[in-house]
């Protein structure tokens, strides 16, 4: 019998195993959905002008069938499911940036603290467009971190569209070990009020925090700010235990839920409250993901403390591994989602707003079909992105469905934890960010530091120091382009395409000198924040970064400035935790 003969009864012969399978669990068409799959492959095999490579072909066919699903779900080759483990076991080179999907471009969810892009200021919601100058149209999660590690000391250069920013602006980061602590920092803001920054859920988490907490209480605390800004989660069995540090026992944390309704697990706190007593401030932001989430949630929905900044950023799919054979290739399929006490799902839905997904949803309009047209062209990232209106988070998202508190209080669904204090952060300007971007306020220090080390943890940044700093800024050709500068351009262009009269190119260059001696202001302007990250820096390359939280960040931060004083407030704080009429 002839090679391909054989190909295509044993192809037919499992496809139709397969259907038969897949009909008994429901699907009137399945059978004849996958006899067309078999047809085409053994038409194509058959007829085609060249030779094929037949386990490549297959697999091209598996990758297109994921691709209508979530990003989350994919085919792992064996190196790739083997690089998986060996990335959850151990210490890799790469940027110290989690990521994920977000309006179908891959976006950084939060940057880890103390890491290359952390330093370089790199943020939550930043959309990844290209890596080393290939454009990340079509690249999934596990795709973009296969490319972004590599070995420590090599360079990779990521392109990243900012709200807010004007152009497109590249990052070169060296690769470096990754190692973050669970807990980088607790201690007593001042004599009675704590504060635990918890930076992952890794598998120590919940007994860092736990320990955390006994050490501030024998230094009497009584009341307590938990940070989980830009904590992008970890591990489910964490989230259990680091809410059980502030829950009554027993109480539920989160319920896993797949499409079968006896698919659902529920996640108890597992012991006696560590901090039964006292106030208690979580902060979050657009970076705080899926175990923060589950945390969050589960202190809000219990009335156990008031969670404080920005909505979270809406990742609650569950994920499980299935080993598909001895070869060593395996299948990541979304499985269930995470909900919380009050029966808010915290996953998002728009990871299914795409053109190629093949998932059951209620009928758009046209309109709304319309909106979700995928984009084309070289700027292909400016479909969807993200503006100013839509992160403007002083209040309920739209049409966000209501759920309630064990007490009766109001919270609200549609993805993400919303917080019962909005806080929005500022937003650099283009001028700071290209102060962090080009590494200016590391560069300096390092350089100073090589001739001056005398600096206590509490130093101040006098005159002198200050203006040491913007010569060396300027002695580096140090350039940015604002706003206003890129609109005037545009408007240059139009002007020459509809051949305006010469003179108006005059006025032009008159608006482009102001603008220049306008910038050269932004020194004096951004002098606090200038102040802030060369105090950032010194105290952190002198004295650690432990000292940084005490000196720095406990002095500069305004989310934890407010969050101190809603703890002081006494009045304020209990009546958030209560049922209201509005």
């Amino acid at each position: 019998m002839k090679k391909r003969n054989v190909f295509a009864i044993l192809l037919s012969m499992m496809l139709i195993f397969s259907a038969v399978v897949l009909a008994t669990q429901g699907g009137s068409n399945i059978i004849k959905d996958v006899r067309l799959i078999g047809k085409v492959i053994t038409q194509t095999y058959e007829n085609y002008v060249d030779p094929i490579d037949t386990h490549k072909f297959i697999l091209s066919g598996i990758k297109g069938l994921m691709s209508g699903l979530d990003f989350h779900t994919v085919y792992f080759e064996p190196k790739d499911y083997e690089d998986l483990k060996t990335s959850t076991r151990g210490e890799f080179g790469g940027l110290g940036i989690i990521i994920g999907m977000r309006d179908n471009i891959l976006t950084i969810i939060s940057p880890m603290e103390g890491t290359p892009a952390y330093r370089m200021g790199l943020t939550a919601g930043d959309k990844i467009v290209m890596i080393d100058g290939e454009p990340t149209k079509g690249m999934n999660t596990e795709d973009a971190v296969d490319v972004l590690r590599g070995e420590p000391g090599t360079e990779v250069t990521i392109t990243i569209v900012r709200v807010g920013a004007p152009d497109p602006m590249d990052y070169t980061i060296v690769r470096d070990i990754i190692h973050i602590d669970a807990v980088p920092f607790a201690g007593m803001i001042d004599d009675e009020i704590g504060y635990i920054r918890l930076a992952r859920f890794s598998e120590e988490a919940g007994a860092e925090v736990r320990a955390a907490v006994d050490s501030l209480k024998s230094l009497g605390m009584r009341d307590l700010v938990f940070d989980l800004r830009s904590n992008s989660g970890g591990l489910l069995s964490q989230a259990v235990e680091v809410a059980s540090v502030f829950l009554e026992p027993s109480e539920l944390v989160v319920y896993t839920q797949g499409r079968e309704e006896r698919s659902r697990r529920n996640f108890f706190s597992r012991w006696g409250n560590a901090f039964d007593e006292g106030k208690l401030i979580v902060l979050q932001n657009g970076g705080s993901a899926s175990a923060s989430e589950i945390v969050a949630g589960a202190i809000q929905d219990h009335d156990r403390g008031i969670i404080y900044g920005t909505l979270s950023f809406g990742k609650g799919l569950v994920q499980s591994v299935i080993p598909l054979s001895e070869d060593g290739d395996a299948l990541k399929i979304t499985t269930a989602k995470y909900y919380i006490p009050s029966g808010r799902c915290i996953q998002k839905e728009d990871y299914l707003d795409r053109p190629e997904s093949v998932v059951l949803r209620p009928e758009l309009s046209e309109e709304e079909k319309a909106e979700k047209k995928e984009a084309v062209g070289d700027r292909w990232w400016e479909h969807d992105v993200i503006t100013e209106d839509d992160l403007a988070s002083d209040s309920i998202p739209k049409d966000a469905p209501i759920y309630y508190t064990d007490k009766g209080r109001k919270v609200y669904g549609g993805g993400g934890i919303s917080p019962d204090v909005f806080f929005e952060p500022e937003r650099l300007s283009r001028f700071e960010i290209e102060l962090e971007r080009r590494n200016m306020f590391f560069a300096f220090t390092v350089d100073y530091l090589a001739e001056n080390d005398e600096f206590p943890p509490d130093f101040k940044v006098d005159d002198n120091l200050y203006r040491q700093f913007v010569d060396y800024v300027l002695a580096r050709d140090f350039e940015y382009k604002t706003l206003l500068e890129v609109r005037l351009e545009e408007a240059q262009e139009a002007a020459e395409e509809m051949g305006y009269n010469s003179e108006i190119y005059e006025h032009f260059d008159i608006i482009h000198v102001m603008i220049e001696q306008e910038k050269v202001k932004d020194f004096e302007r951004k002098r606090d924040y200038i102040e802030r990250g060369l105090r950032r820096e010194f105290v952190t390359q002198v004295w650690g970064e432990k000292a940084n939280y005490q000196y720095v960040i406990f002095d500069t931060d305004p989310a934890i400035a407010r969050a101190v004083e809603l703890i002081r407030n006494e009045r304020e704080y209990f009546a958030l935790l209560s049922p209201s009429d509005d």
